[in-house]
């Protein structure tokens, strides 16, 4: 699904802040992408989401090398991506439904699958009632399920989410982190940024932990036959 190898980012002339980013994530995987505040984790899920180029290294998404891929075939992989940003970037224009509609519309879906599609989804993440309502209105929670809804209404390929249970209660939380492991089991590849323990502690999935701009893997399930290897 995404191979990087020898990977490094920096903005302008100064010094990389990710540096030789190695990793491969299979299709269908579920990683937590984790470490200090400052890492770089929003800067690597940038680079997948194709929102910005490396600097060096080569970046390979579905099977393609992305530097060798022109406008509009970048275009094509960035519509398999559902993406939910830090900052929701919804369209304070349209209702909750219709940027929730938005990608569905994009791919020119008939209007009652649109209708059906998103009113279920919507009543998923307790904002049925909101449907109409103009995202300035709302609570940054609130607006923070709208973009997750909203990413994750094509069934990408691949879900990157940045931080999707910031501002949102526990119970609110660990319900939408269902609905990404319901997405994961259909076989959609889930990478979510993540400072919350909790989470990390309740759903065990594999972790990539960035630290001072470099990258490590914990496989869960490596670490779980560890733990049985010292009880036996």
């Amino acid at each position: 699904m995404i191979k990087f190898e020898h990977v490094g980012l920096r903005y302008g002339i100064g010094p990389e802040v990710l540096s030789d980013i190695d990793f491969t994530l299979e299709q269908g995987s579920f990683h937590f992408l984790t470490g200090p505040s400052g890492a770089g984790k929003t800067s690597l899920m940038s680079l997948m989401y194709l929102g910005r180029k490396p600097t060096r290294g080569l970046v390979t998404m579905f099977g393609q090398n992305i530097g060798q891929l022109n406008r509009d075939q970048l275009a094509g992989i960035r519509q398999r991506i559902g993406v939910v940003f830090q900052d929701f970037r919804l369209l304070d224009h349209l209702s909750a439904f219709d940027n929730v509609a938005l990608p569905l519309r994009i791919q020119g879906k008939p209007e009652k699958e649109i209708l059906n599609n998103v009113n279920e989804l919507l009543e998923w993440v307790g904002l049925g009632d909101h449907k109409h309502v103009l995202p300035n209105t709302m609570s940054g929670g609130q607006q923070q399920r709208i973009a997750i809804a909203r990413a994750v209404i094509t069934r990408p390929r691949l879900l990157l989410a940045d931080e999707p249970t910031g501002n949102l209660d526990d119970e609110i939380g660990f319900r939408l982190m269902n609905l990404f492991d319901q997405l994961n089991r259909m076989g959609t590849t889930v990478v979510i940024a993540t400072h919350n323990t909790q989470i990390l502690q309740k759903f065990k999935h594999n972790k990539m932990i960035l630290d001072s701009g470099s990258l490590r893997i914990e496989d869960s399930k490596s670490k779980i036959l560890k733990k049985l290897e010292g009880v036996f």
